[in-house]
Order: C-alpha cells, then structure tokens, then sequence
C-alpha cells in the first residue's frame, strides 16, 4: 500500500475523529427536562428549553416546526413518540438561530427540513455578532427552501409556510396550519404570561430581539406581522411563551410599533446612544449595564447591536 501524503492525511483524520466527537460531547450543555401538550386537534407544543416546538400528528407521519436545540433533539423525539408512532417526515424551521433550528443537525437523519431561502443562507454565512448556545454545535442546514411560500401536504392535512418579510431575522417564516386555524410564529411574536405578583409587567412587544447581523429589521419588523395578520387563524404558538390568540399578535404589534416610534423620534430629536440605552432598560427591560461589547452574550445580544439598530432609525 503506498501511502501518499494526502492518503497519511486522510487516515490521521480517521484515527482522530471519535475523539474530536467526545470532546465535543463534553463541552454541550446538558439539556433540560421537555414537556409536550396538547393544543388543539392534532397539533401539539414542546415546551421547556430553547423555541417552542410544534408537533403536528397526521396518519402518515409527524411535521415539527423548529426544533429547539442540538442537545435536545433526542428527548424531541421522545416527546414525540408519547404521543404518536407515526416517524416524523418534515421539519420546518420558522429561522436559523440555534435555539430554534439546533436540532435540524440531528433530524436530517430521518425527515426534510425545509426553511426560507435566507435561512439556509445565514447559516452557511453565520456573520458576527450571532450567539450560538454552544459555539461548534453542528450545524444542520435546510434540504429544501422556498422564497415565498411552500405547502407541506401529508396524510391528508395541510401545512402552509409563509415569509412576509424581515423582523427577527432576514428568513423570518409564518407556519400555518389552516384546518386548525393556527399559526406557529417563531420569533416573530413572543407570548407573554401575566406578570409575577408585585413585578412590573413589560409593554407588549418589548422583548423583542432584532439580529441585524442576520439580516433583521426594526423597521420591517410590523409590516411583516401585518401580512402573518392577513391569515384566518385564533390560535398562535409563538417562538417562546404560552399558547396564545390572535388579539394578543394585534396588540403585540402596536406594542413594536410605539416602541419603534419612541426611540426613532428621541434619534431624530438628537439624543445620545446613552440616553436610548438609558430608556431601553428602564421601561422596556433590555439589558446594557454590564454588558461588554462583544463577544454575543447572553442577556445582552440586544444592546450588542444597538449601533445597527440607531443606525436603522436613523433614516
């Protein structure tokens, strides 16, 4: 056997591989504890780390909506076996943000997973400042992509994805699930639950996060929400939150809207970046005292990118 420099490279790589795997395997965090349940219909929720999770049982197989985490994509298919023995076949990704679409790595195995033509870009593109959960995690990009819209037709149900435009992201997608008249919203739309006794309550629309590194927009953020409103739907899985309505989607988005108005209009009256952090953390809860500048940081990935964002407002 003759062993060319190319060949020795190869078999070294070979001989290196399962470790590389555990030490990759030591540094993933361990995964917290799931719970899956019932929404209405056929349709269900995991909740419990990362996005919420959209289980969607038909006669001939299971269609996800985002997929939490890497490390939680086993317990995702056991949740799923609790309820079903039906395999899943489709796994749709509302965007690319590893708390959402962090499993797809794992899931690719046995079902397609399909997104919005910008997500599969941003995450063979992953640009800075992006906070992956574990930096390295494998990353699992979309088998099939659609611009606009795609119909996902299975055991005689019907799921609809749709992109109205940017927000969270640059590949923001609605999922619809028309005989249920419910939409899965990502990021998009945050459910809220009331307020701990004695703790402030945040305005609607407040914790909104927009990555403009991965192509988000303040700015575009409502109009896109606007088009997701054009759906006949009365139940939303929003990407973190309780289960919620489409009257708390409305006010949702007046709440972005007046947010967005607020600050646009102390930029254009020449307030400084500190007076807008100032406000930001007072009355809307974003975190920026303590916060370094980089690298991503959790809790901090909104003031990280506040430049992007008075830059935005700016116009």
């Amino acid at each position: 056997m003759i062993r060319t420099p190319a060949r020795r490279a190869s078999l070294l790589a070979l001989w290196l591989a399962p470790f590389a795997l555990v030490a990759h395997a030591q540094t993933l965090k361990p995964a917290r504890p799931l719970e899956i349940a019932r929404v209405k219909g056929d349709l269900y929720m995991i909740t419990g780390e990362g996005g919420n999770v959209a289980v969607y049982v038909t006669t001939e197989g299971v269609i996800l909506v985002d997929d939490m985490f890497y490390r939680n994509a086993d317990d995702i298919r056991a949740k799923v076996a609790s309820v079903t023995d039906r395999p899943i076949k489709y796994v749709l990704n509302t965007h690319q943000h590893d708390d959402h679409a962090g499993g797809n790595a794992k899931l690719l195995a046995i079902a397609n997973v399909i997104a919005q033509d910008n997500v599969r870009s941003n995450l063979e593109h992953i640009k800075q400042p992006y906070y992956e959960d574990t930096p390295g995690t494998p990353i699992g990009l979309p088998n099939i992509t659609f611009s606009e819209e795609i119909v996902v037709r299975l055991g005689g149900k019907e799921v609809r994805a749709r992109y109205f435009g940017r927000g969270h992201t640059s590949g923001d997608a609605i999922v619809y699930f028309p005989e249920l008249k419910a939409v899965h919203t990502g990021d998009l739309f945050l459910g809220s639950a009331p307020a701990a006794a004695g703790a402030a309550s945040k305005p609607p629309g407040a914790s909104i996060y927009v990555d403009y590194a991965q192509g988000g927009s303040f700015l575009d953020w409502t109009h896109t929400l606007d088009g997701a409103l054009t759906l006949d739907f009365d139940t939303v899985i929003p990407g973190r939150g309780p289960v919620s309505t489409s009257a708390d989607v409305v006010k949702f988005r007046a709440g972005v809207e007046t947010m967005r108005t607020r600050i646009a209009e102390m930029i254009h009256g020449g307030a400084t970046k500190q007076q807008v952090l100032t406000v930001f953390e007072m009355d809307y809860g974003w975190r920026s005292t303590g916060c370094p500048p980089s690298p991503p940081t959790p809790g901090c990935l909104q003031f990280q990118q506040i430049d992007s964002l008075i830059r935005e407002l700016s116009r």
